[in-house]
């Protein structure tokens, strides 16, 4: 089921195939880079299966992205094919919500040597690009923002980043390990009329100078200038749009 090369090619990862903090980044910051976070599927009709094959097939052979579950999902049997050691996590998403959310975001521990480090590769909301070391109030700085991970005694972390000048909450997460079939229980997204994904077409990506992002029929593109919006109009010109940011191909109906 895992053809390495050809999700290597998928990323465009050229460099180590060491289990090793440096592998580790460069698989990382390649996949954010040209896998987008997107929900286009639920809007195409189309059931979000993350079964294995389906995955590889979908993000690898059709060059398209997902959400959390696929995208993290898909990026664990890349990391264990080379040779890393993941425990599967979930996180109750904090940023832009409120009241106490259900754990409905899938992220990653990697453990090398005496060192633990969270990778996310399916976190659309924010410029994380490589993964953070799980010591507490350590602070990375990447790009132009700064992200630490903070123990507390309820979930075990919290993730923040700093936006303004303050201290932003994005997601708390434990430390107990979450099985693939936990996933497929928590898929609530795909269907459920409350899931922010059925009522709202996003697919987001960074890029080296800040992040591009379509929500329904606005995409913004935030770079060193500012932000830059465009309107989308019409379906051709929302296939285009999603092409030249996205490298995402849509062939079926998606109404704009």
């Amino acid at each position: 089921m895992m053809d390495r090369s050809a999700y290597l090619a998928r990323i465009g990862y050229e460099g180590a195939l060491t289990p090793a903090i440096e592998t580790l980044r460069g698989l990382h910051r390649a996949h954010v880079m040209t896998v987008p976070f997107e929900n286009l599927d639920i809007h195409l009709g189309r059931p979000i299966s993350l079964d294995s094959a389906d995955l590889f097939r979908k993000i690898v052979v059709d060059r398209r992205g997902g959400y959390c579950f696929e995208l993290n999902g898909l990026f664990t049997l890349l990391l264990e094919d080379v040779g890393f050691a993941v425990t599967r996590l979930a996180a109750r998403v904090l940023y832009g919500t409120e009241g106490v959310r259900p754990r409905s975001h899938q992220l990653l521990r990697v453990q090398l040597g005496e060192a633990a480090w969270i990778a996310d590769v399916g976190f659309g909301g924010n410029g994380l690009l490589e993964p953070l070391r799980m010591a507490d109030g350590q602070v990375e700085q990447q790009g132009t923002d700064r992200f630490r991970l903070v123990a507390q005694e309820r979930e075990g972390y919290l993730l923040q980043c700093e936006m303004d000048g303050i201290w932003t909450n994005l997601y708390s997460f434990a430390l107990d390990p979450w099985l693939p079939i936990d996933y497929a229980f928590a898929n609530y997204h795909s269907h459920s009329p409350d899931s922010l994904f059925m009522q709202r077409r996003i697919c987001t990506m960074p890029t080296p100078e800040g992040r591009t992002t379509l929500v329904d029929n606005l995409l913004k593109v935030r770079g060193r200038e500012g932000m830059q919006e465009l309107q989308v109009t019409s379906e051709d010109g929302g296939r285009q749009l999603l092409q030249q940011h996205f490298g995402l191909t849509i062939n079926d109906h998606l109404r704009f």
